[in-house]
């Protein structure tokens, strides 16, 4: 990938400035409140730059603590539809540029709405950097049952069993990388898939170096805005990206053999007990409206035994629906090898994985619906190992893709 190109203002300031210890990257806008919110940062490192998103049409801000300093990097106008996503990845790339190009010991990048902007967040991410105990820390964020579905059955496990790392998200809003690993994570391969830029999956890359990595709780909620995107435009957008990963670094993931823990930081997760139990017929309706409406694309992606499965799964009465933990990973890992072949266009692919994509939540939501928080998370962790165990399955499938099993 070919270094950004930073502004001449921007790279007088570098020359001017010299290393800091503490690169901290804003993804997006920011108001006022950043500069009072900076001050958790003071103690956390000796020199810190703080590095927001600029439209060039406000004042520069300014930050009375001396240890701090703030600096406006350009803004990239969304590009498509899928800007939530996108538009971050855009944004912690650059960060992870600058991080480099300044010498910073380590860059700590944050979502634009600052609910990281925490000293207890600050700490939990940027001191085991600092310390030298790892090259990149991801969060684990509060949560709930229901939360994070998508990570949870299809991103984390799919991650954790093919890059060997076992990490509750590997796709995150905050990460905090070492300065040399930030110039690694952005040094990878640069290709696009049909939704235009690929995500940025740092914790695969530096898996894939050997990397120290490891996760701290943090006691942060996101409230995100998805706009008018429904849940098959989020599945694409977030499968997609893993699945174009995934094909552009077969050659390492083939090679990983199990998984491993990685370092835990922080003062425990925050576990939500979610109150209300979640009503699983209409995506178990989806499911079997999908299984009459897309037999034919999916007899093109899936093998006959697992077709067999799913048209047992659309004739089962609704209060026993269940979707086993092999059945689901290989499904997955068959799609992610159908994205590759290309036999069919692959927004087709990956619109075809929302109805199975429901019916695993609707099978995951009768087995925890009257569960705890931590007996939730015991279950998505049986999931992750399920995935694991059905690795051969897909590099079997991925090396002689025309073998039916």
């Amino acid at each position: 990938m070919a270094a950004i190109e930073f502004p001449a203002e921007l790279t007088r300031k570098i020359e001017e400035t010299g290393p800091v210890d503490l690169m901290v990257g804003i993804t997006g806008p920011v108001g006022e409140d950043l500069c009072a919110k900076s001050a958790s940062l003071n103690g956390v490192a000796a020199r810190t730059m703080i590095a927001y998103a600029g439209t060039g049409e406000s004042e520069p801000l300014a930050c009375s603590a001396q240890a701090l300093q703030l600096i406006a990097y350009p803004l990239r106008a969304s590009v498509n539809s899928f800007a939530l996503w996108t538009d971050v990845a855009d944004a912690q790339r650059y960060i992870l540029e600058l991080a480099a190009a300044w010498g910073a010991r380590a860059c700590l990048i944050i979502h634009n709405d600052l609910a990281a902007l925490t000293p207890e967040t600050v700490r939990a991410l940027a001191t085991p950097v600092l310390d030298g105990q790892c090259d990149l820390v991801m969060p684990v964020y509060s949560h709930g049952k229901y939360d994070g579905l998508i990570t949870n059955c299809l991103l984390a496990p799919m991650s954790r069993a093919l890059f060997g790392r076992r990490l509750r998200y590997p796709l995150s809003f905050e990460l905090c990388a070492s300065g040399q690993m930030a110039a690694e994570i952005v040094r990878g391969r640069s290709t696009h898939n049909e939704n235009g830029d690929r995500l940025l999956w740092a914790a695969n890359r530096v898996a894939m170096q050997n990397g120290q990595i490891g996760q701290a709780a943090v006691n942060v909620e996101h409230t995100i805005q998805t706009g008018d995107l429904d849940i098959s435009a989020i599945l694409t957008e977030l499968a997609g990206s893993l699945f174009q990963e995934v094909e552009t670094y077969a050659a390492q993931w083939q090679h990983v053999r199990g998984s491993q823990p990685v370092a835990r930081f922080g003062n425990g997760v925050v576990l939500k007990q979610d109150a209300h139990p979640v009503d699983p017929r209409s995506m178990i309706e989806s499911f079997v409206l999908g299984s009459r409406n897309l037999e034919e694309l999916w007899r093109l992606v899936l093998p006959p035994a697992t077709m067999l499965d799913l048209r047992r799964m659309a004739r089962m009465d609704p209060a026993s629906f269940r979707m086993p933990d092999a059945l689901w990973a290989r499904i997955v890992y068959d799609f992610a090898l159908a994205h590759r072949m290309r036999r069919v266009s692959r927004s087709h692919v990956l619109g075809a994985l929302t109805p199975l994509y429901l019916g695993w939540v609707a099978s995951y939501t009768q087995e925890v619906g009257s569960a705890t928080a931590e007996d939730a998370d015991r279950r998505i962790e049986q999931l992750a190992r399920a995935f694991e165990e059905q690795k051969p399955y897909f590099v079997s499938r991925w090396r002689w893709p025309e073998r039916v099993s």
